[in-house]
This record gives structure tokens, C-alpha cells and sequence, in this order.
């Protein structure tokens, strides 16, 4: 399977290629150089394998819940590469995403991923990797951080992931507490939202362009405020 995949959700974005068993993937350390860098970098992937848009299978993107313009980044640029390609997109959670990556890289399977979302909120939600996947307990939510609380049975061992952490160190020190570890700079990547999209590939779940949209839990008039 071939696929590509833009992460543009939080402060660090990525752009990310499967191709087989192959994955390359190129980091973009600042929100400000998303817009400039997304494009030339899918094209340097796509050049390095040999490949072009016509011979991939599907474009993976980060849907959310993040940052409202990074959000709007990534679904531009897959909407505008799948209306070029005929491609089919696959939205994933930027939530579920970073709590994939806390399996990859920590071998957690349990993970409450709780990312800042500015205004004095959080975006959170609780996850278990079952047969390699991370799946949702609950719904994923924006709150402040006194409601954040693991969604699954109080004798679960979880670990706690994202910028929420960081950013509300004093209200979520009680619930960090209860965590088997804390990682406060974890954030998702364009690598993390490939098994969940090669997933929803095979089973026939890619969208057309239109139908492929953000998930910004947070109304465009509040981010304007």
C-alpha cells in the first residue's frame, strides 16, 4: 500500500510516505513554516521514491482536533492533491494519532492524550490500542482541564500524552499522578495516522475531497475571538 500523510495539527507538523514497507517521513519544527513547507515537501518524498500522485493509493491527513489553522493546512492541501489525483482521503484523529504514537514509541497501550487548545481548554480523550489500532473509550472532548479524567476502569495502568500537560502542569497534577508516566511533548506525526488510515483504506472508508473536513470541536467564531 501507498500512501501519503500530512500532520499539520500542533506545533510540530510532518509529512509522511508508505510505500510497501517503506516509510519516509520529514518534520516541520514550527507552526509558521507549515503553509511554506507542506507542498515541497510531499513533492521531495514523492521525487526521493520514484513516485508521483497517480501512483499512490490514498492521502492521509490530520483532521483533528488542533490548532484551527494548521487543521485548515492540512485538509486544503490533501482536499486540493485528492481533487488533482482522484485519491481518496482519510481523515484521522489527531488524538488517536498521538496515542498510536505512545504505543510505537512507549509501548503504551492505554494513553490519555490531552492537548492544549488554548482559551484556558484542552482537547482530550482516552485511547487502547486494540489489534495495533488505537480506539477511542469515549467521544473526544474540549473542556478545561479540571474535567479531564481517564475514561476507562479505575484499575487500568494509562499513560498520559500531549501539550495539556505542559500547559495546565497545576490543574492536571492530581490526574498526572495516577498516570504510569506523563509525556508532556508528545505529539502525533504523519507516520502515526498510517495505521488507522491504511485501516480505513481496505475497508473501504476513504472520502471524496469535499466530504473529507477538519473536526475543530471548537466553533470557527471562538477561534476568532
Amino acid at each position: 500500500m501507498r500512501l501519503l500523510a500530512l500532520e499539520t495539527s500542533t506545533e510540530v507538523g510532518s509529512v509522511a510516505l508508505l510505500d510497501g514497507a517503506e516509510l519516509e517521513q520529514r518534520r516541520i519544527p514550527t507552526p509558521r513554516e507549515q503553509t511554506d513547507l507542506v507542498l515541497p515537501l510531499v513533492a521531495e518524498l514523492l521525487d526521493q521514491a520514484g513516485l508521483t500522485l497517480s501512483t499512490l493509493d490514498g492521502i492521509a491527513f490530520g483532521r483533528g482536533p488542533g490548532s484551527f489553522t494548521g487543521l485548515r493546512v492540512a485538509a486544503a492541501v490533501a482536499q486540493g492533491l485528492g481533487l488533482a489525483s482522484g485519491l481518496p482521503l482519510l481523515p484521522v484523529s489527531t488524538l488517536a494519532a498521538a496515542a498510536q504514537r505512545a504505543w510505537r514509541l512507549g509501548g503504551f497501550g492505554r494513553t490519555l492524550v490531552c492537548l492544549d487548545a488554548r482559551m484556558g481548554e484542552v482537547f482530550w480523550a482516552c485511547f487502547e490500542i486494540r489489534a495495533g489500532l488505537a480506539e477511542p473509550l469515549a467521544p473526544e472532548r474540549l473542556s478545561g482541564p479540571a474535567a479531564v479524567a481517564w475514561a476507562g476502569a479505575d484499575t487500568d495502568t494509562w499513560a498520559g500524552a500531549g501539550s495539556g500537560f505542559a500547559a495546565h502542569g497545576e490543574a492536571l497534577r492530581r490526574l498526572a499522578q495516577s498516570a504510569a508516566e506523563v509525556l508532556p511533548a508528545l505529539c502525533p506525526s504523519a507516520a502515526d495516522l498510517l495505521p488507522r488510515a491504511q485501516a480505513d483504506l481496505r475497508e473501504g472508508r476513504g472520502q471524496l475531497p469535499e466530504a473529507a473536513l477538519p473536526v475543530y470541536l471548537r466553533g470557527e467564531a471562538a477561534w476568532r475571538k
